[in-house]
């Protein structure tokens, strides 16, 4: 079928390669051609797909092989959200979708919105044991144990999971996590203020190829619990303690020392670091690219020049410069000063 014979106008194809995608030796069905057709809306999406499976003088889009076409080269080119609504269209249909969720590799509930219902969310995923991206930013409103721990549990190639914000879980899901998963390389825990430093040291102890970890705003987190992070995963190069007036010198010189890869580090709002931190971090990290200190009132420029003049991203400007700034906002001109001098 080309895009001729669609009877939704203006639309475009989302992909021509399921001819190309044909098996070797396998002679290509001129009925079963496809040049899949997206239509703007999910029901008219369903509609479409209905008529191609029933209508025997164009041939049926299910006749493609499954495993082979659909599900790798077209169903991963749609949204979560219309996929499910393809499952209302037939029985066969339904049953390639659930194919599908069962052989995802990524799943963001972003693509079906804020408010998945529970029960939805644990059939979505029951079948599924070879997730390696897990995105559930901002479920606090309905994400408990009770529905992420069995995704976790039987899902052991996860490399990549995003719990910013889902307030509603406890130690027990990031003491899951560090079981489960022993390739996890990125972590987000931003703002799960139930992050202790026991669960973390399960992390700590099962994970050590983790590669970037957002602990923004776990508040309970304190230096000998990053110190315990840091010395046993020590391929960081990625790491968040922003929003925390726990954290100090000790947490940033230990992270310094033990994780020579580090590229990046938030320390917004980490009012207890100073100078001498930085100064350690500069000496112990010449990967380091980019450094947040804005709010740490305690850290002048007397430490940050050393990371500015490498050319490190600072999010704090000169003070100097900052003077401008300020001459400027208050009088309405600034003089011009080379400051390259």
């Amino acid at each position: 079928m080309s895009s001729r014979d669609c009877p939704f106008p203006g639309i475009r194809p989302l992909l021509r390669r399921a001819k190309a995608a044909q098996p070797a030796g396998r002679a290509a069905d001129p009925g079963s051609r496809c040049e899949l057709i997206l239509p703007g809306s999910c029901s008219s999406l369903a509609l479409w797909c209905l008529m191609m499976s029933v209508t025997p003088t164009r041939g049926c889009l299910l006749d493609l092989p499954w495993e082979d076409i659909l599900v790798p080269h077209i169903l991963c080119h749609l949204p979560l959200q219309q996929l499910l609504s393809l499952q209302r269209v037939s029985k066969s249909f339904q049953s390639l979708i659930q194919l599908y969720l069962a052989n995802m590799r990524c799943f963001d509930s972003s693509q079906i919105g804020p408010a998945i219902p529970r029960a939805a969310f644990v059939n979505l995923l029951k079948d599924n044991e070879v997730l390696q991206q897990l995105a559930l930013q901002n479920c606090s409103d309905w994400l408990t144990d009770q529905e992420l721990l069995p995704v976790i549990g039987q899902n052991h190639h996860l490399h990549q999971i995003q719990l910013k914000g889902c307030a509603q879980l406890s130690r027990h899901a990031l003491v899951a996590i560090s079981l489960s998963c022993p390739n996890l390389r990125q972590l987000s825990l931003a703002h799960c203020e139930w992050v202790d430093s026991l669960s973390l040291r399960s992390l700590a102890d099962h994970c050590k190829a983790l590669e970037a970890v957002d602990l923004t705003a776990c508040r309970q987190l304190k230096d000998e619990a990053i110190c315990y992070l840091v010395q046993k995963c020590g391929r960081l190069k990625s790491l968040s303690l922003a929003v925390n007036a726990n954290v100090g010198d000790v947490a940033v010189e230990e992270t310094a020392k033990c994780c020579p890869e580090l590229e990046h580090l938030d320390l917004t709002g980490c009012l207890r670091v100073k100078n001498d931190s930085i100064r350690v971090l500069a000496e112990y990290c010449p990967k380091l690219r980019s450094l947040k200190v804005k709010h740490c009132h305690n850290v002048a420029e007397s430490s940050l020049s050393i990371l500015r003049s490498r050319g490190v991203e600072l999010d704090v400007e000169p003070p100097l410069q900052r003077a401008l700034v300020l001459l400027q906002d208050v009088v309405g001109f600034a003089p011009f000063i080379n400051l390259q001098i």
